[in-house]
C-alpha cells in the first residue's frame, strides 16, 4: 500500500506500507509508520496523522485504521446463546 505525505512540502515522499507493518521510504525501512515520518520530517512526527492512505478523500493512515478496528469489533450480543449464557469458545 502506498502512503502519501499530507503536507505538500513532502510530496516527493512517497512511502511503502510493507506486508510485515514496516514502511518503506526510499529503499530504507522503518519499523513503524512514526519513524518513517520522523525520518522525512527530521524531527520526531506522528506517523498515523503525517500519512494519506488515499489521497482523493484526504483518509489519513489513522482513519484507515479506526475504521478497520470498528470493522473488526465483535458486538457482545454474538457472543451470547439463545439462552443468554456467553459462547465459551
Amino acid at each position: 500500500m502506498s502512503l502519501f505525505p499530507r503536507r505538500k512540502k513532502y510530496s516527493h515522499k512517497v512511502a511503502t506500507l510493507l506486508h510485515d507493518g514496516q514502511v518503506d521510504v526510499d529503499g530504507v525501512t522503518f519499523s513503524s509508520g512514526s519513524d518513517a515520518a520522523s525520518a522525512i520530517v527530521g524531527k520526531k512526527t506522528n506517523g498515523w496523522s503525517f500519512f494519506l492512505a488515499e489521497q482523493a478523500p484526504r483518509r489519513t493512515l489513522r482513519q484507515v485504521r479506526r475504521d478497520y478496528v470498528n470493522a473488526m469489533a465483535v458486538d457482545v450480543d454474538e457472543l451470547e446463546d439463545d439462552d443468554g449464557e456467553e459462547d465459551e469458545g
